[in-house]
């Protein structure tokens, strides 16, 4: 979600997680605060899918990984606390949830903080999409913050539009190896992996994920790579991301166990 300068009168360590319904199931969101900025922006850290007998936590941050509860109980909030699923118009007052209405007051709040922020970021994206229809271009940090939008937001569906707008760009890009000196296209391309890896798309994941390495490698892109290879069920790529990563870095927990699978006869999912 786009950046803007802190508006609501509440200490940040306050705001919980809080929870929308999605495209995906309900997506479990978190503010963000970068206090020498005087700034924040919403993110997408989870997905809460209903559809089973027990709710199911999709996480996209370690802090998510870390405490699947907590996505558990915002998405448990919003399902049970009615006045966040009134509706009213906002052209009529006398339809507008109240403010007093106890336990809700900080939630009110927040939601239409975040109201705000999605629809700058629905303009935003809007905008961006008519421009390259119209045979408009963009440049590299254009290029990254369009996908910084959609990843936060998590608009997998919406996403697909400017993947195939800007990937092959951004390939050509890693195969030249001519980003610029803020690494935008590595940038872009691993939240194209992000995007990717949501949608199903693994393979293609895989492939923005390798290229953003070709750019630039760090443990966390290399671990995405893992990840994804794991999941698209390609070894020999895992394997071959694996022994990258030990060559530079000490193996965390959670690869360590993709590593053991890929090495043994075992199968199933860990991620």
């Amino acid at each position: 979600m786009p950046y803007s300068k802190i508006g609501l009168d509440m200490v940040p360590d306050q705001i919980p997680e809080f929870a929308v319904e999605s495209e995906h199931g309900t997506d479990v969101f978190r503010r963000v605060d970068t206090p020498k900025e005087r700034r924040y922006h919403y993110e997408c850290i989870a997905t809460v899918n209903w559809s089973g007998s027990r709710p199911e936590v999709t996480s996209y941050h370690e802090d998510a990984r870390k405490a699947p509860e907590r996505m558990i109980a915002a998405a448990t909030r919003l399902r049970e606390t009615s006045v966040l699923g009134q509706g009213f118009v906002l052209g009529n007052p006398r339809s507008y949830p109240l403010p007093d209405t106890p336990g809700v007051q900080l939630d009110l709040f927040v939601y239409l903080d975040f109201f705000r922020h999605w629809q700058i970021t629905a303009m935003e994206i809007a905008r961006i999409k008519a421009l390259v229809q119209s045979g408009g271009t963009l440049k590299p940090p254009d290029i990254s913050r369009i996908f910084r939008l959609l990843l936060d937001a998590n608009q997998v569906s919406q996403a697909q539009f400017f993947v195939k707008a800007f990937f092959p760009y951004l390939l050509r890009v890693s195969q030249e190896k001519k980003d610029d000196r803020w690494q935008n296209a590595a940038y872009a391309l691993r939240m194209i992996g992000d995007l990717q890896l949501r949608a199903g798309q693994k393979r293609q994941a895989l492939q923005a994920y390798e290229a953003s390495i070709a750019l630039a490698d760090n443990p966390f892109r290399r671990g995405l790579a893992i990840q994804a290879a794991y999941a698209a069920g390609d070894r020999a790529a895992a394997l071959r991301h694996i022994e990258s990563y030990e060559g530079q870095w000490r193996l965390p927990e959670r690869l360590a166990t993709i590593k053991a699978v890929m090495t043994s006869s075992e199968t199933g999912d860990v991620l």
